[in-house]
C-alpha cells in the first residue's frame, strides 16, 4: 500500500488512544503530508488529547497549526 497525503483523527480522547492514533499514522502517511486532529483543546474535558498531540509534535519535531479557536491541531511531517 502506498503512503498517503491526510489524515483526520476525531477518536477516542484518552492520552494512549490519542496516541496510538499519532503513531500508527507516521508510517502510512508522507513526508509532506498532514494529520488533522480534532479535539485539541477541551480544556478540563479531554486534557489528554493535547497532551498527547503535543509530546507527538515535540517528540517527532513537526510543524504544528492550532486551528478554530483551538478546536483542531493540524500536523504536517
Amino acid at each position: 500500500m502506498g503512503k498517503i497525503d491526510y489524515v483526520f483523527l476525531d477518536g477516542g480522547h484518552e492520552y494512549n488512544t490519542v496516541k496510538n492514533d499519532l503513531d500508527n499514522c507516521i508510517d502510512v502517511i508522507k513526508k509532506g503530508g498532514t494529520v488533522l486532529c480534532d479535539d485539541y483543546n477541551l480544556g478540563a474535558q479531554a486534557p489528554q488529547v493535547k497532551k498527547a498531540i503535543d509530546e507527538f509534535v515535540q517528540k517527532h519535531k513537526f510543524k504544528c497549526e492550532i486551528l478554530w479557536n483551538t478546536r483542531f491541531a493540524r500536523i504536517e511531517k
